[in-house]
């Protein structure tokens, strides 16, 4: 399909007339170029290829005040002309356009249907990722090399597991944990593989696909094989070295030819033998052996693929891989075969260190887990992307952001995609941002976010803001001040410690609470026109949820200091006080679908074919928002969400029973049995993993929700007393 059909059929799907738009293919240009102008009503496009037409498509759109953004998928507009506008070229440096992470698959993709994808896909080519990770059907391309190479089918089934901890599988970090998938899963997601591979190269794409690092059951690593550990999971390895390993992964690329069709004539391909674990040995000779196996490996089947190797374990077990273990792991990776990822660039960069002397890229993670936080460090963003583009680093192939789950913080992602383009000052991009978002050129909604750019979106905020509400009682001790950062490095002999929450590391989040709440009141005030009423909602919702959430801190605080005074029925007060608290931002979540459980779970279900299935795919998505694995794995709560239903059935229960615990104590004069309160929460959690289906929904405006709840908390107003320290 050429380059102009593909950009027609683009336009006509979210919502716009391509009848109006001449595309123009520009075959001489320099690559990853693109031009766009107006006049007589007609919109020209002229461009190298898709990822670059569409956004000079989406940049012709922001000119006129429209914006289609991750979570607005369809121009919000009425179809009128072009208005006259003169040429502007887009050009970028960076050729590379890098989109997603393995465990994004996990945290926000396992179950979306074909209309989901598609509606991705087209956002991918609009901000102008060239090059998606994509690992819909790796788990039925692996249950078929399985099967060829000896193992029988029950053990198949065990070892792949769970739908939602595909990712973690694919990545040798577990197995056998949930599942077993649905008799029609691996046919029903070979089907939507082969459509969004397809889709995403009629637009212009890349595709990047998974590959295994030798992490296989014991059937075929044989009982003396070397094993990895990750959060209590050991898994056997093939030595990538050996010629065990080779055999393997030539077969599971032959069943993926067979299964998803032909990769291209130089395909891509992700492989992460060591991502969160240490290698079974530390010699620089073993290491470089193993470098030298996956490639040869890939090689000897794809002779002009690339090996794109997450940077990730060079800085989370930083201890270990010293530079010259680094260095002798891609000693013998040809440079030409081998791209390397600086994964967490916005916080953690590598690059400033050397990349190795290695092709590379830049990513922003932000997102952990997909636990609610609203914050990006928007300057920052603008800052380190400038430095990229006027430094052009040794090497340097391309940008991208790679967060462990999507939808959230739209205004980051936007930043970013408008940053491959061109520098930006980011103070005129967010009222301009404010005008495209809500449809209408106000003052007030240009403060609202001048107000959250100064706050959760200003300077130097590249770790989220932890919320309380889902932070594990489990003592008679704050739950949120204590915890390891999560994706920080770790010590050389790190213990295996509970990642549920983030360190409180932000003093300011009291605060900035007060001014969140104004910028939260400035939206509910707007006058926006009806295609942009549901965005402002969606805005004040999860605004007035963080304002919620952020000022149970003081009921957690005064509970704590009601127990030590020895005085029950003020911990009791504040324990109440908690829980309305939580019941009104679990309120507050069920006005919008996006933020129910149950819209999770359905989507869940839906993949089942009986009752049986549909019961295990449920217990499955409620283990990865939840417990997420054993109760001994050490990822309690890491995905915790702001979910009505979640919030209603298994943190406000919690959060009660660790209040009950502490007052039940203070009431006998004793000191308070740790073990006691951990079975009550252990009790409470398997429950919540266990239960079906989830009534979690209400007709209530959600405007009209978070007006009250805004209304009801003096301390939120900036005449309001001021509210206490946070540390």
């Amino acid at each position: 399909m050429s380059h102009a059909a593909a950009m027609r059929r683009l336009i006509a799907r979210i919502g716009g007339d391509a009848s109006s738009v001449r595309i123009e293919d520009d075959p001489g240009g320099e690559p990853g170029t693109a031009t766009f102008h107006a006049r007589d009503g007609v919109l020209t496009l002229r461009g190298t290829d898709v990822p670059a037409l569409a956004s000079a498509f989406a940049r012709a759109l922001h000119a006129r005040g429209e914006r289609v953004t991750w979570d607005t998928p369809r121009m919000a507009g009425a179809l009128a002309p072009w208005p006259d506008a003169d040429t502007t070229t887009l050009r970028t440096p960076f050729g590379i356009r890098y989109y997603l992470n393995v465990v994004t698959h996990g945290y926000s993709m396992p179950y979306w249907d074909w209309a989901r994808w598609e509606q991705e896909l087209d956002g991918m080519a609009l901000h102008g990722v060239t090059h998606p990770l994509i690992l819909t059907g790796y788990e039925a391309v692996l249950a078929e090399t399985l099967r060829r190479a000896g193992v029988d089918e029950d053990e198949v089934r065990d070892w792949i597991g769970s739908a939602a901890h595909l990712p973690w599988l694919s990545m040798g970090g577990l197995h056998g944990f949930g599942g077993p998938l649905p008799a029609r899963w691996n046919e029903r997601r070979i089907d939507l593989a082969r459509r969004i591979l397809a889709r995403a190269r009629e637009l212009g794409m890349t595709p990047v696909l998974p590959l295994p690092g030798g992490h296989v059951p014991p059937t075929i690593a044989g009982a003396d094989a070397a094993e990895i550990e990750w959060q209590g999971w050991r898994t056997p390895m093939l030595d990538p070295a050996s010629p065990a390993f080779s055999r393997f992964l030539r077969l599971f690329l032959e069943v993926q030819r067979e299964m998803l069709g032909d990769p291209g004539s130089e395909p891509v391909f992700a492989v992460d033998p060591y991502i969160e674990s240490l290698p079974p040995s530390a010699d620089p000779d073993d290491l470089a052996a193993a470098g030298a196996g996956v490639h040869a490996a890939i090689s000897g089947v794809h002779p002009t693929a690339t090996w794109l190797l997450q940077g990730w374990p060079f800085h989370y077990h930083r201890a270990f891989w010293t530079p010259a273990r680094v260095a002798a792991y891609l000693s013998r990776v040809p440079h030409e075969r081998l791209l390397l990822i600086d994964l967490w660039g916005e916080h953690a960069p590598m690059w400033r260190d050397g990349m190795h002397g290695r092709r590379w890229l830049w990513t922003a993670v932000h997102n952990f887990g997909g636990r609610f936080a609203l914050f990006g460090d928007l300057r920052g963003l603008a800052r380190d992307i400038a430095e990229l583009r006027r430094e052009q680093p040794d090497r340097l192939e391309g940008i991208g952001v790679a967060p462990e789950a999507i939808e959230n913080n739209t205004v980051f992602y936007e930043l970013a995609a408008d940053l491959v383009w061109d520098d930006i000052a980011v103070d005129s991009w967010l009222d301009a941002f404010a005008a495209q978002r809500y449809g209408v050129d106000d003052p007030a909604a240009r403060e609202a976010w001048r107000l959250l750019g100064s706050t959760l979106y200003g300077r130097g905020r590249t770790r989220s803001i932890p919320s309380p509400v889902f932070a594990r009682p489990w003592s008679a001790a704050l739950p949120f001040a204590a915890q390891r950062l999560a994706g920080e490095a770790l010590p050389v002999a790190p213990a295996r410690v509970s990642a549920n929450i983030d360190a409180e590391n932000d003093p300011s989040v009291l605060g900035d609470l007060p001014t969140i709440a104004r910028a939260a009141r400035l939206l509910l005030a707007l006058d926006v026109p009806p295609p942009h009423r549901s965005v402002r909602a969606h805005d004040a919702v999860e605004l007035t949820g963080h304002v919620i959430a952020q000022g149970t801190r003081r009921r957690i605080r005064g509970a704590l200091r009601a127990f030590t005074a020895g005085d029950a029925a003020a911990l009791r007060r504040e324990g109440a006080a908690l829980h309305a608290d939580l019941l009104a931002l679990d309120r507050l979540a069920a006005t919008r679908p996006e933020s129910r459980v149950s819209t999770w779970i359905a989507q869940a279900r839906a993949w089942g074919d009986t009752p049986s299935e549909r019961d295990r795919m449920e217990r499955d998505a409620r283990s990865l928002v939840s417990v997420w694995g054993y109760q001994d794995s050490g990822l309690h709560d890491y995905s915790g969400r702001h979910w009505s239903g979640l919030i209603r059935d298994l943190y406000a229960p919690r959060w009660a029973a660790w209040v009950s615990w502490l007052a039940d104590a203070v009431d006998r004069g004793v000191e308070p049995d740790d073990e006691r309160l951990h079975r009550t929460i252990v009790e409470i959690e398997e429950r919540w993993r266990n239960g079906h289906d989830a009534d979690d929904g209400t007709p209530e405006d959600p405007l009209a929700v978070a007006a009250e709840l805004l209304a009801r908390d003096g301390s939120l107003s900036p005449s309001g007393p001021p509210p206490g320290p946070s540390a």
